[in-house]
């Protein structure tokens, strides 16, 4: 007995070991590939493209057998799957859910506090703030920012809603990594499918093979690609979201005061003497077919004075790190 287990399993690990070719029940051709291992529901194979896995589902029944395939247990083992990812979509679902409300109530005691704040402006003595808007190239070039809004908020309300917009962007990061590196691989062995299937094509064409059903292969191949690619790019477009400061000040809203800068990117805003503020802005420059997005969040004080100065630059953007801006960012 313990003989014969022991060819077996000496088949077995000889079938896994050596190049093999597989064919799917819906007619999908595995040539010259390598066994990685068996799993419940299926194989893992070595292509000469990447890694594929193919369920015993799409395998004829003989292939089934020859690795062992045990329907029963690959049903519990699938139940077992689905009722833990359900499990984890609760979570996930509670999780975001708990960052949404958490959000929401901040957001409300921000636009209270703006609102109290903006009530007691008038009677307050004030003072003038000013500025200038720009962005400084490698080469020392300033470029000035006309039509940009510069909004004033108080430091009150900034530091009652930051928190919990840096936790919810936190908790999307977090919740968008896992996708974006599924999407990536997905990408890399979409990639990997086309330049193999156009290779065959070539092969093809210099072995006067059929070229077109060749062409027909790589044609797939390069639409499934383009899908492949498409996806990866819209969840790093939702990553690269949450990291920016463009997250953050979509939450700003009701300032208590704002002004737009001239052609030469200046500003003057009226502002109580007294208090702690944060001035706000974004803006954009096009180069080429390229465009550059800049965010700031500034703390300000006129500190009893009758005037203080303070620009937007490259030196406080949200993204430069080492400066007094309330939040740092990936642009």
């Amino acid at each position: 007995m313990k003989k014969a287990k022991l060819a077996v399993l000496a088949a077995l690990f000889a079938s896994i070991a050596l190049a093999d070719d597989f064919k799917t029940t819906d007619g999908k051709e595995y040539k010259n590939v390598t066994v990685s291992r068996v799993e419940p529901d299926g194989i893992v194979l070595i292509t000469s493209s990447g890694i594929s896995k193919v369920y015993f589902t799409e395998l004829p029944k003989e292939v089934q057998e020859r690795f062992g395939y045990d329907s029963a247990a690959a049903k519990a083992a699938e139940e077992k799957r689905i009722d833990e990812q359900k499990g984890l979509e609760r979570e996930r679902v509670e999780k975001e859910e708990n960052a949404e409300a958490d959000l929401k109530r901040s957001a409300e005691q921000f636009q209270a506090t703006e609102k109290r704040a903006s009530q007691t402006f008038e009677s307050a003595v004030k003072g003038s703030l000013s500025g200038q808007v720009f962005v400084s190239t490698k080469g020392g070039q300033n470029f000035k920012l006309g039509a940009v809004q510069v909004a004033v908020f108080t430091r009150d309300a900034i530091d009652t809603l930051l928190p919990s917009l840096k936790f919810y962007a936190d908790y999307k990061i977090q919740q968008l990594n896992g996708p974006l590196a599924e999407a990536k691989a997905a990408l890399d062995q979409a990639e990997a499918s086309e330049q193999a299937a156009f290779r065959a094509q070539l092969q093809t064409i210099g072995a006067h093979g059929d070229h077109m059903a060749a062409k027909r292969a790589t044609d797939v191949e390069r639409k499934a690609e383009e899908t492949a690619r498409n996806q990866y790019f819209q969840i790093a477009g939702k990553l690269s979201f949450y990291y920016s400061g463009a997250f953050y000040l979509a939450f700003l809203q009701s300032p208590i005061r704002t002004a737009e800068t001239d052609a030469e990117g200046k500003f003057v805003i009226e502002i109580p003497q007294t208090g702690k503020f944060v001035i706000a802005a974004q803006a954009q420059r096009s180069i080429g077919d390229h465009t550059e997005h800049y965010y700031w969040l500034q703390p300000v004080s006129l500190e009893s004075q009758p005037q203080f100065t303070q620009n937007l630059s490259n030196n406080n953007l949200t993204s430069t790190t080492g400066t007094s801006s309330l939040i740092v960012t990936k642009d």
